[in-house]
């Protein structure tokens, strides 16, 4: 249930916190010396207490589906790649570091990878599918010197991402 919980979280734009709650949930896992993710982990637990499930001491799966959480999370809502019409013909880039120092990742389209790289300085984007709108907020003017970028509103800015094109956007986070 960890999952619907912080995906609702990220939809609502709360990515420093779960970042945190990543760190915290996964990461105690990984603390403790995993190399996959559990079925269930409960940080109050104590030694071979976090292998017991079902009523038997070893009956916990240590290599869980569910555990690929946090990698459908900062794919949708910290690379923010969302398609606005099928097959990702448009698609809208609204990239979120929600805490994190940067983020890069590729989001598969029909047509190719959209690659995202986030800094507090820098953005990079290419777009292998249809047309792109990388959106951003920035608190001074961002320079782009492989396209226009425009202003939206006061700090929000837009860039169009052409197909098979790359920029990159040097920006005031």
């Amino acid at each position: 249930m960890r999952f619907y919980e912080l995906e609702a979280l990220c939809a609502l734009g709360e990515q420093t916190y779960v970042t945190k709650e990543i760190k915290d949930y996964w990461g105690g896992m990984l603390n403790l010396g995993a190399t996959s993710f559990w079925e269930e982990y409960n940080p109050s637990k104590k030694g071979a207490e976090h292998y017991a499930m079902y009523g038997r001491d070893f009956g916990k799966s240590l290599c869980h589906a569910w555990g690929a959480s946090p990698i459908y999370l900062l794919g949708k809502y910290y690379l923010g790649v969302k398609p606005t019409s099928p097959a990702y013909a448009t698609y809208l880039i609204e990239p979120q570091l929600g805490g994190l120092q940067w983020i890069d990742g590729k989001v598969p389209t029909p047509d190719g990878d959209v690659s995202v790289y986030c800094s507090a300085k820098e953005i990079k984007v290419t777009g292998a599918a249809g047309v792109g709108t990388l959106r951003f907020k920035s608190k001074a003017k961002p320079v782009c010197k492989q396209g226009d970028v425009r202003s939206v509103s006061a700090g929000l800015y837009e860039l169009t991402v052409e197909k098979g094109k790359s920029y990159v956007v040097s920006y005031k986070l």
